[in-house]
């Protein structure tokens, strides 16, 4: 039974809302669990981008509830590749951007938070003196 719907998840393509939430997702839920301050910042985030704004409340809560059931059942990297094929290339930046804001949101970067970036880093074939920047100005807005 898992196995078919499985199949049938893995066959939906995601929307551009879907992808760019699943990569929050994945910084959020990339060290095995998902802490207050980072989902306050995925939520936070997710509704101040134009991206949102046009969903109904419910929409952007079916939005959530599908990313975070894909990372609890098929894990994080799943879910990230999934997300990666349709993420809209005018979003790669903003979204490691905001993916670097939530795994520094509580102050400190553990190691699979880190991994999870430098992995998103090369996923998304971003150019890697702009994620230096990004993660500079990030760690800054996050010291206090």
């Amino acid at each position: 039974f898992d196995g078919l719907l499985n199949s049938m998840e893995g066959n939906t393509r995601l929307t551009p809302q879907e992808c760019f939430a699943g990569i929050l997702v994945g910084a959020t839920f990339c060290d095995g669990h998902f802490a207050d301050d980072e989902v306050s910042g995925l939520v936070a985030a997710l509704l101040r981008m134009k991206l949102f704004q046009r969903l109904s409340e419910k929409q952007f809560g079916s939005t959530l509830d599908k990313v975070v059931g894909i990372a609890k059942r098929s894990g994080v990297p799943a879910l990230v590749e999934r997300c990666l094929d349709h993420l809209p290339a005018e979003l790669r930046d903003t979204a490691f951007a905001n993916a670097c804001n939530i795994v520094l949101a509580d102050g400190t970067a553990e190691q699979a938070e880190r991994a999870y970036i430098n992995g998103l880093q090369t996923k998304l074939k971003l150019d890697p003196k702009t994620c230096q920047t990004i993660v500079q100005v990030m760690v800054i807005k996050n010291m206090g």
